[in-house]
């Protein structure tokens, strides 16, 4: 983790203001390569807008999924761009607090309990780390 090039809270907000950015984000992690089919490795999908975050169809067989299945968003009532703020901010200070977080996202401090513990769960995990893109702001 102390090969990962911080980023300035400008440099930040260049790439992560808007849900649209993150979620981009997001669909670059999942699908590096762009989409491809959990179930039968199809590349072409319909995009299904009527919830709070897109539904990602397979035009082959039909299987649905999101950006945020399998990730500390899955089932989040919280923006996306809230959980973003937050992961800058605990990467950025190891030492923040909770209550800090709370503060800064104006977020109640149960909400920013539980995404604090998200996040450093994922930190933690070995796999998670070694497997985070570095952002490329150059």
């Amino acid at each position: 983790m102390t090969n990962q090039p911080l980023i300035t809270w400008t440099q930040y907000q260049q790439h992560f203001l808007t849900e649209r950015s993150c979620l981009e984000y997001l669909f670059r992690l999942k699908w590096p390569e762009g989409f491809r089919c959990a179930k039968c490795r199809h590349t072409a999908y319909y995009v299904i807008t009527t919830r709070t975050y897109p539904l990602y169809e397979c035009k082959r067989c039909g299987r649905q999924t999101t950006l945020t299945v399998g990730t500390i968003f899955e089932k989040t009532h919280t923006d996306i761009t809230t959980w973003f703020a937050a992961i800058y901010l605990l990467v950025q200070e190891t030492e923040v607090r909770t209550a800090r977080i709370a503060d800064q996202l104006d977020i109640n401090y149960e909400t920013a309990w539980s995404m604090v513990r998200k996040i450093r769960q994922a930190i933690a995990n070995p796999q998670c780390v070694a497997s985070a893109p570095r952002l490329d702001i150059g």
